[in-house]
């Protein structure tokens, strides 16, 4: 069996973190990370045999409001990676990071393309004190 070398990708909600990249967090899930994987050409062997490593880090605004931001990853729309985080007691703006390992089904891999997102939602509506 051949080893291949399928992709790699970056996706890039902002290029700064300051005003006005910062988008406000809420209760309904914000995409902030998607990218599509190219899968077209691997071999039928190899189907079974694909990893992907998915790493990413956000910025949030500790607000009063907040107790918990979640983060979740999907594949295709389902997710397969999930983290929740607290606000700081120090109340300053925190950056948190992350890394989702998957191995997505040969079916999924077959298809050409696998679709990878990562939203942030908190646990209240509003984002101002």
């Amino acid at each position: 069996m051949t080893i291949q070398f399928v992709d790699l990708r970056l996706s890039n909600q902002a290029a700064s973190d300051a005003t006005p990249a910062v988008i406000p967090l809420a209760a309904t899930p914000l995409v902030f990370g998607d990218i599509g994987i190219q899968t077209a050409g691997v071999s039928a062997e190899n189907q079974g045999n694909v990893r992907v490593l998915l790493t990413g880090f956000l910025k949030v605004e500790n607000n009063p409001l907040f107790n918990t931001n979640t983060v979740n990853v999907r594949r295709n729309g389902t997710i397969i990676f999930t983290t929740t985080f607290g606000v700081a007691i120090s109340r300053e703006n925190e950056a948190f990071g992350f890394t989702a390992v998957d191995i997505p089904p040969p079916a999924a891999v077959a298809t050409g393309q696998i679709q990878y997102t990562a939203e942030i939602f908190t646990n209240a509506a509003a984002t101002d004190p």
